[in-house]
């Protein structure tokens, strides 16, 4: 499967609700931003979920509403499938930057940043709210 077939199958796919709020967000600060972008990578494909060509940086998305102990485990299982998809984006991009972007509304920050951030050695940077992300954000726009 090409990689160029894969990007038009990709555009096809509908955002998230988390996904959209962060679209909505980089158009509101003029970020130029591709949704599900796909990544050739030694024969497969990986697909981010925005990627900002002018920073060179990926931001992959997760949020969870379940209870605490649940979404704990979710969030950190995702946290290293989606780690493992940084080692790889920087071993075949060099240069390429990742953001990861994970929301749990139940779940106390200083424990959802202590287990995701144990997992996400490849992530460039972590944050944990929309606000947090669109300050850093803002420094991007036109």
């Amino acid at each position: 499967m090409s990689s160029k077939w894969q990007s038009r199958v990709q555009a096809l796919v509908p955002l998230t609700e988390q996904e959209e709020s962060v679209k909505e967000l980089l158009e509101g600060l003029h970020v130029q931003c591709q949704a599900h972008t796909v990544f050739p990578y030694r024969g497969r494909s990986m697909v981010v979920d925005f990627f900002l060509p002018g920073p060179n940086l990926v931001i992959e998305c997760w949020r969870s509403e379940s209870r605490r102990g649940s979404a704990l485990m979710w969030v950190e299982k995702n946290a290293a499938y989606v780690d493992l998809k940084f080692a790889r984006l920087k071993d075949g991009y060099p240069g390429i930057r990742c953001l990861g972007f994970v929301e749990a509304l139940q779940v106390d920050l200083d424990s959802l940043k202590r287990i995701v951030g144990a997992v996400m050695v490849h992530a460039d940077s972590m944050l944990y709210d929309m606000e947090e992300l669109g300050n850093m954000l803002r420094d991007f726009g036109a």
